[in-house]
């Protein structure tokens, strides 16, 4: 195997950088704004306010949260547009009947950017719309709503928030003076009328599917027969290609979408089994119907 096509040496040098050449907006989404997020979804202390999603043990989910404004990364947005509004992250749930996606934007007292918060919420959604449209098949149906989190003195902008409400879109604002657990209010589709109520829940045990989608994705792609055939980096490609590195740091799978399709190409091993019950328990490969399809491990020993 060339080592400049090796899968763990890829990852190994993966660096907090978005790759806009070869990535698309979803890409480098899935790729890299998983890369800061805290163990546990947590979020740091911001504008006075954090908060936690611990995901119900009970539950058969996964809760990937995203970090979206690469505060970090001056020089390197993630929505590129300067004069665009960022939201701070974003949660995507996912069980066996819902799909989630709860944009979180943390904010002081300040009125006027407390109304800020309110458009960088929208803009988000606006853009994941966009995106998901494009690059993802249409059976793939995704609920937006969004959450304000700000400290108990501030006034949130019910003008805004109720005006909002009124095209279909609800953005929940909580109030709450310590480490708010959003866990209820992403695993569900909120209210106008929903109150924040504060919940303490043990932490589960990440599942497999979820640790390695957000710490195995590649930076690159392997360049295998499975490339050679299905990729295009046409500047109106369509969908999504993302390698990701299995943990026994050989092998590796390719995610493949298009707007008719999601495939999943992988070589027959002892995680396969694993990666098809998770799914199959979150109901993804009915609801998508997704393909599997096989690769020879040959297949990348260009």
């Amino acid at each position: 195997m060339k080592q400049k096509n090796n899968p763990a040496q890829i990852l190994k040098d993966k660096q907090d950088k978005l790759n806009w050449q070869n990535f698309n907006f979803l890409e480098n989404m899935l790729v890299f704004a998983t890369m800061r997020t805290m163990p546990g979804r947590n979020a740091p202390q911001e504008s006075g306010v954090h908060f936690r999603i611990t995901l119900d043990s009970q539950n058969d989910a996964i809760c990937i949260l995203f970090k979206i404004d690469r505060d970090h990364c001056k020089n390197d947005p993630l929505i590129r547009d300067q004069s665009s509004k960022r939201p701070d992250y974003m949660s995507l749930y996912i069980d066996s009947n819902s799909c989630i996606c709860t944009i979180i934007e943390m904010k002081g007292t300040s009125s006027d950017e407390l109304k800020r918060g309110i458009l960088q919420i929208v803009k988000l959604r606006d853009i994941l719309k966009a995106e998901i449209s494009d690059h993802l098949p249409t059976k793939l149906k995704i609920k937006f709503q969004g959450i304000l989190l700000t400290p108990f003195n501030s006034r949130p902008p019910k003008t805004e928030i109720a005006e909002e409400a009124a095209k279909g879109f609800i953005i929940l604002p909580i109030q709450y003076k310590n480490k708010a657990e959003l866990y209820p209010y992403v695993s569900k589709l909120n209210k106008q009328i929903d109150k924040y109520n504060h919940q303490e829940f043990t932490e589960s045990n990440t599942s497999f599917l979820e640790k390695f989608l957000t710490t195995r994705a590649l930076p690159k792609r392997v360049q295998d027969k499975y490339y050679s055939k299905n990729f295009s980096n046409s500047q109106d490609r369509e969908g999504i290609y993302i390698n990701y590195l299995l943990p026994n740091d050989t092998d590796y799978i390719t995610l493949f979408s298009n707007r008719q399709f999601i495939e999943i190409n992988m070589e027959e091993n002892e995680y396969m089994k694993e990666i098809i019950e998770e799914l199959k328990l979150l109901n993804l490969i009915d609801r998508l119907a997704i393909k599997f399809s096989n690769r020879q491990i040959s297949n990348y020993d260009n």
